[in-house]
């Protein structure tokens, strides 16, 4: 958790920066700036985290932080609704990670012509209004593990299963991307690739569950290999896979998975992902 940490309160101070730079330029210098960081949920591990990295950079570079997110990933009426709140009190600047690439483009647009900077962080939002993007190479990423995949399997024509996100959010449809186009480079059959019921873990878990449960047969999961591709997914699909095994079935897959919590990293030392 260390280094999920350490790039939160890095991207999250470089933006704070930003805005404060930004606003200072424009005559604020001797007034406190105000800065709105908003998450795409206040849920979950990942965000509690870029939370802490948001107040750190925020007491560093002396600036009010107002923190406000819905309670799921998948509000983005609601979270519009908090960009808009955020316009209406004047804060100096605006940071946000939007749920929906398209769905939060008006949003931000608005701010902006309210003369209010914008900073992306961690996915993209459509257009050119905002000021900057700071995120993971979210395709290389996906490269990356379908490479991963094909090593760990040491062959090609292997079965695997990739997991996905809710439909919108760019960062991990583009790390199922950079997976799926590398995967048939390498010589890997994605056999489903499914969006979960809900942007939950429990959403994920039942997605995974539903999908697996039709490549069992004679007593065994047939399929090689897994990708998970974000924190919730991976933790989704690693709950199914249990459930799956105390049913009798044989489970034996390469499981590589996105992102960072204690539990992935005590799955991971013990060889399960």
């Amino acid at each position: 958790m260390k280094g999920s940490k350490l790039i939160a309160i890095a991207f999250v101070a470089s933006l704070v920066s930003l805005l404060a730079s930004c606003s200072r330029q424009s005559g604020s210098a001797n007034t406190q700036l105000e800065i709105a960081v908003i998450p795409q949920s206040t849920g979950g591990e990942f965000w509690e985290t870029v939370e802490k990295g948001a107040r750190r950079a925020a007491e560093e570079v002396g600036v009010r932080l107002r923190w406000e997110g819905t309670v799921t990933e998948t509000e983005v009426a609601e979270q519009n609704k908090i960009i808009e709140n955020m316009i209406n009190l004047g804060v100096d600047g605006i940071a946000v990670a939007p749920q929906n690439s398209r769905g939060t483009r008006a949003a931000v647009r608005n701010a902006v012509i309210a003369g209010i900077p914008v900073v992306a962080f961690d996915s993209e939002v459509e257009g050119n209004a905002h000021t900057s993007f700071v995120a993971t190479d979210n395709r290389k990423g996906g490269e990356i593990a379908a490479r991963r995949l094909r090593e760990l399997l040491n062959g090609e024509n292997r079965r695997v299963f990739a997991m996905r996100y809710v439909q919108g959010s760019s960062a991990t449809e583009e790390r199922i991307e950079g997976f799926a186009t590398t995967a048939k480079e390498v010589g890997l059959h994605i056999e489903s690739d499914p969006y979960p019921d809900s942007g939950t873990v429990e959403g994920c878990k039942t997605a995974a569950a539903n999908n697996l449960e039709r490549h069992i047969r004679n007593g065994r999961l047939e399929i090689d290999g897994i990708f998970a591709a974000n924190l919730y997914t991976t933790l989704g699909v690693l709950f199914a896979l249990e459930d799956i095994q105390r049913t009798g079935v044989k489970v034996d897959v390469c499981f590589v998975g996105f992102d960072t919590s204690p539990r992935l990293v005590r799955e991971l030392l013990e060889g399960r992902i």
